[in-house]
């Protein structure tokens, strides 16, 4: 249905508008035919009775307009009212003009006054020109205000003006008709209007019917037309009797059943009509409607007053594993699922009481899990108003939730150990925060990472490193109680928040200190997978609290200081926060603010102690980088080096340090005695791996003119452990320059003949450790033994580090060492001194 006003109306089938055309086209050619042929009369004196057949003929015409008038008169049609007011009104004065025609006609007997052609025409005319105004007036659609009743009294005072005049005052009226001549022009050109009229009309209504789609309005432009053509009958007779006059009242006729089936359309057809349409689409709409409840997800339930089962849909079949013929009338006290009993009742009792409730419940199903379920409830009222029962209407949530609750999950807790993520976590230490600015309670929080995580991740692989984290994960929350957490911050760093430790501070501490010590213990526990063993440690910093203005940021900042002190002692242990490590740790800040300015300001130097061969020939030297500081002078590389290395600042850093050493074997390259030393650099495992790294030598290479044979790098064991594969390859790559290697410290890591055949190494140094109790120390005489037959088997060079005393040297060099390294040759010094 459309909001357009003719969107109701029948429309005009094909076959309508080939019975209308075909109509018009009939007429017009017998209006032809009957124009052509030769005139003549139709009645001989006696032998019909003209008057007769007229009256009969214009007895017709009065009955359709009387049908069109009481057909009009009770259109129920609000839309069609003033189309039925102008029709009544036009149609009652032409039935009464019509008869006044018939009973005026000549023969007849007198009626007021002598009957007449002229008096017959006069009203003719008068019941013409009213008809076809009347039907222009509705293909204008021009409005009708007021009552019918007012509508149709102006139609009996328009007849009885024109009863008055044709009978009383028709002499005063110019001629329409002279006897023995026939029309007078005055007739026949108003007869030429009125067949014009009807044409325009006909148009006018034919191309609304077409616009408009109404098949009353065909009907009517088809009566229009008729009456138009059968107008010109009479233009040209002579007689009354003329075969054209009789012709003309049987197009009337045929105009006005027109007329009729086009009010007989619109007040009978069409209400009929409209009926079967609105009960074939509201048995579609039903069937939409049906088609819509058996498909929606949404369950629906209808209950009456008494809360009695009125209708159930599919969709709560479905929710209740019950088929609906066995809700049917049934209360809703006998509802199988109990959780739906109770909240479908609930809701139900409080719409019969006029309310519309909303509210979302979960229920237990068949198959033990929860499903949640949002319920709109509202009452039902009949055309008083009177509530008569409840609708209701469930639309399961359950997957909705179910994303909710993931979405909680994800966002405040760690997806692979399923601990609160540091979101949650600072959530539950601003609440303990508050809760013990409360009760002056104590609390406690640790930071703990686990050593060396990184290694193992490397070595192992990520899956199982993912695997050591949930596990830890799992013994953290075995290490506390339900009312503590424990959350993972990121990586390997954990986070423990102990609440309601009690008021007294040492007994706090004791109980903080003995969690943490637990926690410790049980992450030193074996790791088992698969057949390994992983063996870890934790370190952590604890720091206590009672409700003093303290910061969440404060108090992890204070933990994470405690936690660097742990690994500063050595790891694997637990370290509490005191102030001191706060200025330690703000002095530690302040150097490394002074280390990022240090090479604009020209404050690092290159230090260089020698590296002599068996007879004490100088072999080369070792670069040694210290840190000329403005205020605190010689900073030990013990203190600035670390930092470098956490801050990253190790990269442009080294990167200095490489370019200075490859400028300086450039300039010993036109010097006889020193054009054939070597520089060994300490490169940092985080340099090493960087994937920059050996663009980085090769460019200092490139731009110093250095000899690359010249250029050592030294390396150490423990940067060896994690991605051997990429190692080798930068070692090769740096070794296709020409640079050479050197494996510093040797012995003290995790040594591993399999890796280090691999190697593309010239040179292995023994660690000062196995050096400094030579030759009375057996086991490090043993160990320095080792090492020399091994780096001889391997065709590798040795420089033992640390020699300080003749002792040292002699022993070393009795056993086949052909390097050294230490206080008895040189300290490290600026090259000059040297």
């Amino acid at each position: 249905m459309t909001g357009r006003a003719d969107a109701a109306e029948p429309t005009p089938a094909p076959r309508a508008w080939a019975l209308a055309v075909g109509v018009c086209v009939l007429a017009a050619l017998g209006m032809l035919a009957g124009l052509t042929l030769p005139r003549l009369p139709l009645f001989a004196d006696g032998l019909v009775d003209h008057a007769t057949v007229h009256l009969l003929l214009e007895m017709f015409s009065v009955v359709v307009s009387a049908l069109v008038v009481a057909m009009a008169w009770h259109t129920l049609s609000r839309r069609g009212e003033s189309m039925a007011k102008l029709l009544m009104t036009g149609f009652a004065a032409v039935a009464l003009l019509d008869m006044l025609h018939a009973i005026s006609y000549a023969g007849m007997p007198a009626f007021f006054t002598p009957s007449s052609t002229s008096k017959a025409v006069f009203f003719w005319l008068c019941a013409r020109v009213i008809e076809v105004v009347t039907v222009l007036l509705v293909a204008a659609r021009v409005r009708a205000p007021g009552p019918r009743l007012a509508w149709l009294a102006g139609s009996g005072v328009l007849v009885a003006l024109c009863f008055y005049v044709g009978s009383f005052r028709l002499d005063e009226l110019p001629a329409t008709y002279v006897p023995g001549i026939g029309l007078t022009p005055l007739k026949i050109r108003i007869e030429y209007a009125i067949v014009a009229a009807n044409l325009l009309a006909s148009a006018w209504l034919f191309r609304r019917a077409r616009r408009e789609r109404q098949v009353r309005l065909l009907w009517m432009a088809t009566a229009s037309f008729v009456m138009g053509v059968g107008e010109l009958a009479y233009t040209t007779y002579f007689a009354p009797s003329d075969f054209l006059n009789m012709f003309g009242h049987v197009y009337k006729v045929v105009a006005f059943v027109y007329i009729y089936h086009a009010t007989f359309a619109a007040s009978v057809g069409e209400p009929y009509l409209l009926l079967l349409r609105a009960e074939r689409q509201l048995r579609q709409q039903k069937g939409e409607l049906n088609d819509i409840l058996r498909n929606v997800p949404a369950a629906i339930v209808r209950l009456d007053a008494q809360l009695r089962f009125l209708y159930v849909n599919p969709a709560f079949e479905r929710r209740m594993g019950l088929p609906a013929a066995l809700f049917a009338g049934t209360e809703l006290d006998g509802l199988f699922h109990e959780d739906w009993r109770l909240h479908l009742g609930r809701g139900a009792r409080q719409a019969l009481e006029g309310q519309r409730v909303d509210f979302e419940f979960e229920a237990r199903r068949s198959d033990g899990e929860t499903e949640y379920t949002i319920a709109g409830i509202a009452p039902e009222r009949d055309e008083a108003g009177r509530i008569v029962g409840v609708l209701a209407i469930f639309t399961d949530a359950t997957e909705r939730r179910r994303a909710e609750q993931a979405a909680q999950q994800a966002a405040l807790f760690d997806a692979l150990t399923g601990l609160p993520n540091r979101r949650l976590m600072q959530d539950r230490l601003h609440q303990v925060l508050a809760q013990a600015a409360r009760s002056r309670a104590h609390g406690a929080l640790m930071l703990l990472d686990l050593d060396h995580f990184q290694q193992i991740n490397d070595t192992l692989g990520h899956e199982l490193g993912d695997a050591l984290l949930h596990q830890a994960g799992e013994r953290l929350r075995g290490c506390i109680r339900h009312s503590d957490t424990v959350a993972r911050m990121g990586g390997d760093e954990f986070v423990v928040v102990l609440a309601e430790l009690g008021q007294d501070a040492d007994a706090a501490l004791a109980v903080a200190a003995s969690v943490a010590e637990k926690i410790r213990l049980a992450l030193a526990e074996p790791f088992p997978f698969d057949g390994l063993q992983v063996d870890i440690s934790a370190s952590l910093g604890l720091v206590t609290f009672h409700g003093e203005q303290v910061s969440e940021e404060e108090l992890l900042k204070r933990a994470d200081m405690a936690l660097y002190r742990a690994k500063e002692l050595g790891r694997n242990r637990v370290h509490h926060f005191d102030p001191t490590l706060q200025t330690q740790t703000l002095e530690r800040a302040q150097l490394l603010n002074d280390l990022k300015r240090a090479v604009a300001r020209d404050e690092l130097r290159l230090y260089y102690q020698p590296v002599v061969g068996a007879g004490g020939g100088l072999l080369g030297y070792e670069v040694l980088l210290r840190w000329q500081h403005p205020e605190r002078g010689l900073v030990s590389p013990l203190e600035f080096i670390p930092l470098a290395e956490q801050s990253g600042l190790i990269f442009p850093i080294g990167q200095w340090v490489l370019q200075r050493a490859c400028e300086q074997l450039h300039a010993w390259r036109d010097d006889p005695e020193r054009a054939g030393l070597t520089l060994a650099v300490n490169v940092s495992a985080r340099q090493f791996k960087d994937p920059a790294f050996v663009a980085t030598v090769a460019d200092a290479l490139q731009t110093s003119g250095a000899d690359p044979r010249c250029l050592r790098l030294e390396l150490t064991e423990s940067m060896l452990h994690s991605d051997l594969d990429e190692t080798i390859a930068r070692m090769e790559a740096l070794q296709q320059l020409g640079v050479r290697f050197s494996l510093d410290d040797f012995g003290t890591g995790y040594s591993s003949l399999s890796y280090l055949k691999r190697l593309p190494l010239d040179q292995l140094k023994i660690d000062r450790s196995f050096v400094q109790d030579l030759p009375d120390d057996a086991n490090d005489a043993a160990i320095a033994r080792t090492i020399l037959a091994l780096a001889s088997s391997m065709g590798l060079g040795v420089v033992a580090e640390g020699v300080e005393t003749p002792e040292q040297y002699e022993f070393l060099m009795a056993e086949g060492c052909r390097g050294f390294q230490g206080y008895y040759f040189g300290r490290p010094a600026p090259l000059l001194a040297a």
